[in-house]
């Protein structure tokens, strides 16, 4: 006979003992031939000893290719490669099919029967080029999935035989022999199912999910054949390594490859999001769970689900809220929820921030962007095992104390020097009003209104009529609807220094004061804040004359308007530019110089703002009436807006 070996024997190319037929099932070697007349000449053996080194070379080269990490690891393996390292002129190694190991695949049928609870664990083994792993999972609380290694352990602890450098123990399981000492089979096969035998739990028949090996590693595939073979437990096959490339299965752990078995499980119970609310009458505040993603749900391999919620901000604008994501919906004292994930979120106070909330699987909810540019996330996902839910419950604000309303009358003067002069003071109320419309979006809590003056004489632009003192006043409205209605204002040139129409404004203003107050249902309500914003930079004109200061033609007097809107419980304040500098030298220049710094402190007698020390948000701050809270500040977002 002219074969290479007894068939009873390992294959000389692949080392696979207990051959059955004429060629190697593994690397295809003809293990014997035909009988034939005659001894085998010294050409004859040698023809078949060269052939045999060859197959041995180009399968100690393949698991060589199979193995490989990278160039560090290229040097030790080639220095036992069967032959010597491959030259250039060779052939790369063909591509590597996955065996058939005769198991049959998993459709997830005992992940159900574990969800469902017909046993209390299930166990997934993987054998991969670092070890051999075991990971338990369990079913816990609200149907979450659990897992644990349950005795993973490096190959050269479970098989001495290996070598101890971690390439050359690669090259060894993708199915390289070298020049090595012989890894015998049969012991192989013995040690995995007797760290097998250890690992899996104590009880009668134990289910396994069995991860496919990645194709072509020899020894991998070898070992998940004979835990099936040996018939151990009720055993299904996944494709553990399946999202591999090129074949290398160290691209992610066990655990990743659980994980991701895990999550197409459906979910047990709502998943819900830990939010705040406060009553609309009595400003109670309780807690409000938010489902994100309802009972049922169940995902697709590899896919996610996404959820956007809206939330608020409180009213003192803390560093930090919490956004705690629970399984279920928590009794009154915080129990009976586990949470799920952790976050935290930096909101303005009273902002809103839509969040995008993602489902990766049963217990498993991330943050993955905080819609709004006023949001942020400074602490990330934390420990779902710290979150103390009811220690947030007990934290909450016993009441929201809502601040009174406020009414808001600018006057605004339009002469200038140049049209940038009044540009400024109109952005600085547009600005104003805009931050108060984000403050009440519904637009019932604050009232806003403006009117504009020129000069006495008045010198327009083209565009505006001769002789007009006013613009056309704007009643008290919403502040979001401010801005539209000062679109069509127009710039005049100062023509006079001292003084301007202010007067006429004030008197204005308690026009509409008094038409307002009549129109009440409440005229006296204290829980109004009534306020007049002078936006100028000359004071009124004097009903006489003051020395060089030129009376108003009309002869109005300011002060008998200043004390009517005291009278209607308007706060009087300004913010003002007025000129600066030394007084005049002259007497009639120091008198005109007294009423003007006697007129701007009789009208900021309640507040004075001045441009570019007080930007429009400083204003708003100290102009909007403040929000009250009985109790420690709220540690959660609110899930609707407090205005």
């Amino acid at each position: 006979m002219t074969g290479a070996c007894d068939p009873q024997a390992a294959c000389p190319v692949c080392a696979t003992p207990d051959q059955q037929s004429d060629f190697c099932a593994v690397c295809g070697w003809q293990l014997q031939d035909g009988p034939v007349l005659g001894e085998l000449t010294a050409r004859d053996l040698e023809v078949a000893g060269a052939a045999l080194r060859a197959a041995g070379h180009a399968w100690d080269i393949r698991a060589a290719a199979l193995s490989a990490r990278g160039p560090e690891g290229v040097g030790r393996v080639a220095e036992v490669i069967r032959g010597g390292p491959p030259g250039r002129d060779e052939k790369k190694p063909p591509g590597i099919a996955s065996a058939d190991l005769g198991i049959p695949s998993g459709r997830g049928d005992l992940l159900d029967d574990l969800h469902q609870g017909h046993f209390k664990e299930l166990s997934f083994v993987e054998f991969t080029a670092d070890g051999l792993h075991m990971i338990r999972v369990t079913i816990g609380e609200a149907g979450i999935p659990l897992q644990n290694d349950a005795g993973s352990m490096a190959w050269h602890l479970v098989v001495p035989e290996f070598d101890s450098d971690e390439d050359v123990c690669r090259f060894q399981l993708a199915g390289g022999i070298g020049t090595l000492p012989h890894v015998d089979r049969g012991e192989f096969d013995a040690a995995v199912l007797e760290w097998l035998k250890a690992c899996l739990p104590g009880v009668p028949d134990p289910p396994v999910v069995l991860l496919r090996p990645p194709p072509g590693w020899e020894l991998l595939e070898r070992a998940a054949a004979a835990v099936w073979e040996a018939r151990v437990s009720r055993v299904e096959l996944h494709a553990g390594s399946a999202e591999l490339t090129e074949g290398i299965p160290d691209r992610r752990t066990t655990a990743d490859a659980v994980r991701r078995l895990v999550r197409t499980l459906p979910l047990l119970a709502d998943h819900t999001l830990l939010l705040a609310r406060a009553d609309r009458d009595t400003g109670a505040v309780h807690p409000h769970s938010h489902v994100l993603f309802p009972a049922g749900s169940r995902l697709a391999p590899g896919a996610t689900e996404t959820a956007e919620v809206t939330v608020h901000g409180g009213v003192t604008g803390r560093d930090a809220l919490y956004l705690p994501v629970l399984a279920g919906v928590p009794a009154a004292d915080g129990t009976g929820a586990p949470p799920v994930s952790m976050h935290q979120i930096e909101v303005g106070a009273l902002e809103p921030a839509r969040l995008t909330f993602v489902l990766r699987g049963p217990g498993e909810v991330d943050l993955v962007t905080p819609g709004a540019p006023a949001a942020r996330t400074p602490g990330g996902r934390r420990d779902p095992a710290t979150v103390d839910v009811p220690g947030l419950l007990s934290s909450l604000p016993r009441r929201i104390v809502r601040p009174p309303r406020l009414e808001l009358f600018f006057t605004v003067e339009l002469s200038g020097a140049e049209q940038a002069e009044t540009e400024e003071r109109l952005t600085f109320v547009r600005d104003v009003a805009a931050l108060l419309a984000r403050r009440d979006r519904a637009g019932t809590a604050i009232r806003v209104g403006v009117v504009g003056h020129y000069d006495h004489t008045v010198y327009e632009s083209r565009l505006a009529k001769e002789g007009i003192l006013l613009q056309a006043p704007v009643s008290a409205r919403p502040p979001a609807a401010l801005p539209a209605a000062l679109d069509g204002w127009s710039h005049a040139r100062r023509r006079q220094d001292a003084v301007s129409s202010l007067e006429d404004a004030l008197w204005e203003v308690a026009r509409l004061a008094a038409e307002g107050l009549a129109a009440a249902e409440d005229p006296g309500a204290a829980d109004v804040r009534r306020v007049v914003l002078i936006v100028a930079r000359r004071p009124p004109a004097p009903a006489r004359q003051h020395g060089l200061v030129p009376a108003c033609p009309r002869g109005k007097d300011w002060r008998t308007a200043l004390g009517l809107l005291h009278f209607y419980r308007f706060q009087v304040m300004t913010r003002a530019d007025p000129a600066a500098g030394p007084p005049p030298p002259d007497q009639s220049g120091s008198k005109a110089r007294e009423y003007v710094d006697e007129a701007w402190e009789l009208l900021g007698a309640d507040g004075v703002f001045r441009p570019g020390a007080d930007p429009a948000a400083a204003v708003v701050q100290s102009l909007a009436p403040p929000w009250g809270v009985e109790g420690p500040d709220c540690p959660l977002a609110f899930a609707v807006p407090l205005v």
